[in-house]
């Protein structure tokens, strides 16, 4: 079972835009790889992507509309 967050994140990119991390509530996430994304538009894509962050790996559900971010969920892996 996920827990639904929705809230606001700092996204992080390499020098190609592929997402590396992002930080929430001072903790900083590590994309491991993306595993899906989906959505109408580019600038308005859902990304299902495996994280490592300080509590061990888990699945996160990343909402991104234009240049906003938000963590919608997190699974435990």
């Amino acid at each position: 079972m996920g827990h639904l967050l929705n809230e606001p994140i700092s996204a992080e990119h390499d020098p190609s835009g592929r997402l590396t991390a992002y930080e929430w509530r001072g903790a900083r996430y590590a994309v491991d790889e993306v595993l899906k994304t989906y959505g109408a538009a580019p600038e308005t894509r859902i990304y299902r992507v495996r994280i490592t962050g300080e509590n061990g790996p888990a699945v996160a559900e990343l909402g991104r509309d234009a240049d906003r971010w938000r963590l919608r969920h997190v699974f435990s892996a």
